[in-house]
């Protein structure tokens, strides 16, 4: 079945990927794009049927859509969990895939480590070395404190077990309450301000579909606990950032680690780069050394399966956005 079928490969890590699947699929004709490509020329020379797309430097956003939409295209696979540059596809004209999950470990290591960060101070202890000042913070103990998950996803899921591995009694959002793994109460996702209440820890995890966004804003904000702290590693459309400002500003949270935000570079003039409740990271919750390789070796099982007539995994539904 392979000779029925050519590959594009969009891709950074080029040195480590490329031969990985070419071993892996010796007889499938695969092309890597390279930054002196033109989009245009190798669709119209190439016509793939597959495609793998991480976020590359080689080529921006926009022009992903150009390769799903080229006439050949039976598979796309997003490099990546969140589809919403891709638009509307038909799912009867060409199946996408998402690689959601694939690097659910460190995202959530991410949350957990900047929950703790801020529960013990460390920012406030940074400032401080800064000024030579030597101020002792207790902090309080995780056990039988109250953690949130806004979106119990595969990430959501692996969040929700950290934190119950340091005794916290969890909550969380998915789209139907069902019982979940590692989570003791389960809401659904509109009953998200009834799984803020009381939250000393909140974490956020659903994925940005017209009906996510904006969810964290005034009103969810004002559910959680005076002092909550707040970790956003999902998407920045998610959140209200003029809610979230106010709420800082108010003690309703005491502090917000960011690593998405609505729009990416984060703008200069973002009062977020300054304000001295706020953590900033830029988009690296899961960019560990083998991001993109881990991506690529899920793509790579999937392929197998395809290949094989077998059920793919990750499928995405474009009316839901996952």
């Amino acid at each position: 079945m392979t000779d029925q079928h050519r590959l594009l490969l969009v891709i950074e890590d080029q040195e480590a990927i490329e031969p990985m699947i070419r071993s892996r699929f010796p007889a499938l004709e695969t092309y890597v794009f390279r930054a002196e490509d033109r989009i245009e020329e190798v669709m119209e020379r190439f016509a793939p049927t597959i495609a793998f797309v991480t976020v590359s430097d080689h080529m921006p956003k926009p022009d992903f859509v150009k390769i799903l939409y080229t006439p050949a295209m039976q598979w796309f696979s997003n490099g990546a969990a969140g589809v919403e540059h891709l638009g509307q596809w038909d799912p009867q004209a060409v199946t996408v895939t998402n690689a959601s999950g694939v690097n659910a470990r460190y995202l959530a290591q991410y949350t957990i480590a900047a929950h703790m960060s801020a529960n013990i101070r460390m920012p406030d202890y940074a400032a401080q070395q800064r000024d030579k000042n030597w101020l002792v913070h207790p902090w309080v103990p995780f056990e039988g404190r109250r953690f949130c998950v806004a979106g119990l996803g595969k990430i959501g899921q692996e969040v929700a077990r950290l934190a119950k591995g340091l005794g916290m009694v969890t909550t969380g959002t998915r789209g139907t309450a069902r019982p979940t793994d590692h989570v003791d109460e389960v809401y659904g996702a509109d009953d998200l301000t009834k799984a803020l209440e009381g939250a000393d820890f909140v974490s956020v995890h659903a994925a940005h579909t017209p009906e996510t966004e904006g969810m964290f804003n005034a009103d969810t904000f004002a559910a959680m606990k005076d002092g909550a702290i707040f970790v956003n590693a999902a998407r920045g459309a998610l959140v209200d950032e003029s809610a979230l400002i106010d709420a800082l500003d108010s003690g309703k949270i005491r502090t917000a680690i960011l690593d998405v935000f609505q729009t990416e570079p984060l703008p200069e003039d973002s009062p977020l780069w300054t304000h001295p409740n706020v953590i900033v990271t830029p988009h690296m919750a899961d960019t560990v050394t083998s991001w993109e390789l881990n991506f690529a070796r899920a793509f790579a099982d999937n392929l197998d399966q395809w290949l094989k007539g077998e059920p793919m995994t990750n499928i995405v539904d474009p009316a839901k956005g996952y």
